[in-house]
């Protein structure tokens, strides 16, 4: 019993990954740049006359290539039909690797003089490992947005969103912030579109230093679930913290990686911690971290296994959380069963409004409610769970309720 537990826990750690990178592929981009050949090309074929100076360099990336600014006359120029994604709903995402400096980056921009005139420019504050976004018409009329970069990581990922005049952003996987500009913002027929450096850089601001991968726009609003498979969480855990029974392991999967310069803290209980993929067996519950070393960039992530005896386990007490915020934060996003390991099989597991309307309903133990219904969010309010499984071969049910918050 205990086995197939473990391969059932593997393979929903390998199906989500799999639906993950499967709803990737099927979004479909306007432009995309990979920077595969190190320049600005689009991958999709829609724009061209791309200009790339011939001092970029070239790195490693989030999957392959990235290319890598760190002189005056290093950009990037697009097509101008960039402009014209930019001028109505859309969805940008971007990868960027940005060095330590006193001075503000500019990583992109569209803007022809140093004004505020009908700008779109994305800055990186490496003082305080801050993004700014600010899309204006003119002078203090426009959206201004900031959001914290995770200190933990070298590679960093930035969405930002237009849904009308609403501008929203997300900072590697953790929304910042929504901010609405007063009028509609339309970029001047002789600006240009470039990455790394800018036409207006006083003494406080400095060209891009760092590497910037996988940029992608979409003329559309991506829903949540679709931004979240955008991020391909390189130098990252994938493997969820979970519960395992003494005597049992379990796969520890990671993103993408540059570097061979790793290790495992600790390492007890690891089949072998030179591989960025062991399988771990810790005798107690144990937090393991994962140390990347670039030499300028140190990354970490962690992940927490508990290891519980099987022989202690009381079957009747199924742990629910009694509140869920599902607002994107990533933070008690889903409201879930807290310890389905005592799980055997679940016969059903059903949520219902307080109008007695079901709004979710699963037989899989490691799934959760998002919050919303046929794509639809539901409102704050109170709701009820209804659920039966079975545990050391009985069968258990359970009634409650609980809050959903914004």
């Amino acid at each position: 019993m205990t086995i197939n537990r473990i391969i059932n826990s593997g393979l929903i750690i390998w199906l989500a990954l799999y639906f993950s990178v499967q709803l990737s592929a099927q979004l479909q981009p306007v432009y995309q740049l990979n920077f595969n050949n190190c320049d600005g090309t689009d991958a999709i074929g829609n724009l061209d006359n791309e200009i790339t100076s011939p001092t970029v360099d070239c790195d490693c990336g989030v999957e392959q290539d990235a290319v890598y600014l760190n002189e005056e006359a290093d950009s990037i120029f697009l097509d101008d039909g960039v402009k014209a994604l930019l001028s109505k709903d859309f969805t940008f995402s971007m990868y960027f690797w940005a060095e330590p400096a006193p001075q503000v980056y500019s990583m992109f921009n569209v803007q022809r003089f140093c004004n505020k005139d009908s700008i779109f420019n994305i800055k990186y504050l490496p003082s305080i490992q801050e993004v700014n976004v600010e899309v204006a018409q003119n002078f203090g009329s426009g959206a201004f947005l900031f959001g914290k970069v995770n200190p933990d990581r070298c590679w960093h990922h930035l969405v930002l969103v237009r849904n009308g005049l609403d501008y929203s952003l997300t900072v590697d996987g953790v929304f910042a912030e929504t901010k609405s500009s007063p009028m509609d913002v339309v970029m001047g027929e002789r600006h240009k579109v470039r990455i790394g450096s800018s036409p207006c850089l006083n003494t406080l601001e400095s060209f891009m230093r760092g590497r910037v991968d996988q940029l992608k726009i979409f003329d559309r609003v991506l829903t949540l679930d679709e931004i979240q498979s955008l991020d391909e969480r390189p130098n990252q855990i994938l493997s969820q913290d979970t519960t395992i029974f003494a005597g049992s392991s379990f796969p520890i999967l990671t993103g993408p990686t540059c570097t061979s310069n790793f290790d495992w803290i600790p390492s007890t209980g690891l089949d072998d911690p030179n591989l960025l993929n062991p399988d771990a067996g810790p005798t107690e519950t144990t937090q393991y971290f994962l140390n990347l070393d670039y030499g300028t960039c140190r990354a970490q992530d962690s992940i927490r296994i508990s290891v519980i005896d099987e022989d202690a386990i009381d079957c009747s007490q199924l742990l629910m959380p009694n509140i869920f915020t599902p607002n994107g934060d990533k933070i008690n996003d889903e409201f879930a069963i807290s310890n389905d390991f005592i799980i055997e099989d679940l016969n059903y597991f059903e949520i219902y409004d307080r109008w007695g309307s079901k709004v979710f309903e699963t037989n899989v133990k490691q799934e959760g409610w998002d919050g919303s219904m046929n794509g639809q969010t539901q409102p704050p309010a109170m709701y009820v769970y209804k659920i039966e499984y079975t545990c050391q071969n009985e069968t258990f049910k359970k009634l409650g309720n609980f809050s959903l918050l914004k």
